[in-house]
């Protein structure tokens, strides 16, 4: 939930530089992760993160926090102003306007913007394989250990990567609705 101040602060009280910061926080995701490897690792090994579940989730949270807010924030703009002054006029404070009006109109966004962040976190194998080795691996990096000098092991190799992709497909299976609702949300006035 880092996104929803952001996000909110952005869409609801704008400043000159709104958009600048939008654009570069989207140009972050354009940088290479080969490009930041080594500070990343450096940092994770000095703070004792290296090859801990914590320091992949904070990773992974902090990479795609600029798709995640972008999306969060195209929603907020969806939600007409006129609904959020109301709610001040009838003295409601931030954190009620956020939480009883905003969030609830905003739902079927979240729930998309989530999804998609959890199908990028998971399908995410670079950092896993290359900030982790036995401790915090996740689901990449044990399929990858189905690599040896003996050559690939196609059956061990097909049914992990089965059973890994298995979850997020019955996930989006099931918010389906939610997702297709989420994507469309403000597309057609």
């Amino acid at each position: 939930m880092l996104e929803v101040p952001a996000a909110y602060a952005m869409s609801f009280f704008p400043t000159k530089r709104t958009k600048n910061t939008l654009l570069w926080m989207l140009s972050t995701k354009m940088l290479p992760s080969v490009g930041v490897l080594v500070p990343i690792y450096i940092l994770g090994r000095e703070t004792g993160l290296l090859d801990t579940r914590i320091g992949l989730i904070i990773i992974y949270t902090l990479i795609n926090l600029p798709i995640v807010v972008w999306m969060i924030y195209s929603f907020f703009k969806e939600v007409p102003k006129e609904i959020l002054e109301a709610d001040r006029m009838d003295g409601a404070t931030t954190y009620q306007e956020v939480a009883y009006v905003l969030l609830p109109l905003a739902l079927p966004g979240i729930a998309s913007t989530a999804l998609l962040s959890i199908i990028l976190s998971w399908n995410e194998a670079f950092w896993s394989l290359n900030l982790t080795t036995f401790d915090a691996a996740p689901l990449p990096a044990f399929i990858a250990s189905f690599s040896s000098p003996q050559g690939l092991f196609w059956a061990k190799l097909s049914a992990a990567s089965t059973m890994a992709i298995a979850p997020i497909l019955i996930f989006g299976w099931i918010s389906q609705k939610q997702l297709v609702r989420g994507l469309t949300f403000g597309a057609v006035k």
